[in-house]
């Protein structure tokens, strides 16, 4: 059985989307001292890296017109794109249905609703297959209703391509001098990591790739598992379709209760407020740090902020067990992160 609430509050299109900050936070490795750039994409409307991701997705359906007025826009979401799609499609008079399941922030459900919305929840199912039956109940709408039109965020190339074309670039011209050593991204759909990753081989090649993925994730050929303390967005329960083998450098694949403790300890050293996926993506970047005594400038695309997730901080994920010994070394270097006043560059686009 599924639930669905919906509530009518228009909105207007954003002014802007992307722009992000970036902010530097300085760890010390032995005698080395590294920066990490945190690139906050909660300072999207709507509040995460999804707002750039959803603005493409509607843009390639207009332009293609499948997507006209009197349509009913349709998708699967773990949170942030569902919000983001549901602010947009009330500022351009689309309808909106979106599938979440039981996990999905309570504050994300409320506000796709208040956007005006549909919202149907799927239960929570074994073995890390809940997102299968997210697509199950799209794939019933689509077959029911012939206005209904899928943004599908997992293959439309729209995903990828506008991370290629804007994220990547933003983050390029910003570089300090000699550039970044390393971007860190974490993977759900892949697309923001193929993107960006597609846009520095061809134009800063000499930058490495970490891709940051989930313990119990297939998004990058895991093998998908029960998460009893997965973070939203974070990982997937099916294999990436656009993340290829060359995207990346280095993978790194931690589980969500070291990704929490690292937002902890973040919030807690710097002020500064990350989602679970930023929260691995800083701890990827620190565990690659110790591993390659080159690296002093590696920046994180940080997807979110904590503000949505209640439980991040709450100390619930005690129940996980004890993390790596690597991974324990790292959360102690983040005890010793300090704020940076160094500003990012600005300069043209490579």
């Amino acid at each position: 059985m599924v639930e669905a609430s919906s509530a009518h509050e228009a909105r207007r299109e954003p002014d802007r989307i992307g722009g992000t900050p970036l902010r530097p936070v300085r760890i010390g490795i032995g005698d080395r001292s590294v920066r990490l750039w945190l690139k906050l994409e909660a300072g999207n409307p709507y509040g995460s890296v999804k707002a750039r991701t959803a603005r493409a997705l509607l843009a390639s359906l207009e332009a293609s017109g499948r997507l006209v007025p009197g349509r009913r826009v349709v998708e699967s979401t773990s949170g942030n794109l569902g919000l983001a799609l549901a602010g947009l499609c009330a500022a351009r008079g689309y309808r909106c249905t979106l599938v979440v399941e039981s996990g999905t922030p309570r504050t994300s459900v409320d506000r796709m609703a208040a956007y005006g919305a549909e919202v149907i929840t799927v239960p929570e199912v074994t073995g890390g297959r809940t997102i299968e039956a997210r697509l199950a109940v799209v794939a019933e709408i689509l077959a029911q209703d012939a206005t209904a039109v899928w943004t599908n965020q997992y293959a439309n190339p729209a995903n990828p391509g506008v991370h290629e074309s804007e994220t990547a670039p933003e983050l390029a011209g910003a570089a300090p001098e000699g550039g970044w050593d390393a971007v860190a991204v974490a993977v759900s759909t892949g697309g923001t990591l193929a993107g960006i990753s597609r846009y520095f081989r061809r134009h800063l090649p000499a930058t490495r790739i970490i891709a940051v993925d989930a313990v119990g994730s297939a998004a990058l050929d895991g093998v998908a598992a029960d998460r009893p303390f997965k973070l939203a967005g974070f990982g997937s329960g099916r294999r990436s379709a656009f993340v290829e083998r060359h995207h990346w450098d280095h993978v790194t694949r931690l589980r969500d209760a070291d990704a929490a403790e690292a937002c902890t300890r973040i919030r807690d050293r710097t002020g500064i407020s990350l989602g679970g996926s930023a929260g691995a993506v800083v701890l990827a970047s620190v565990l690659r740090a110790v591993s390659d005594p080159a690296a002093r400038e590696l920046v994180c695309v940080c997807p979110d902020s904590a503000e949505k997730y209640a439980r991040l901080h709450s100390g619930d994920f005690a129940g996980d067990g004890r993390p790596a010994e690597a991974v324990t070394e790292a959360l102690a270097l983040l005890d010793l992160a300090r704020p940076d006043e160094t500003r990012p560059r600005e300069r043209a686009r490579a």
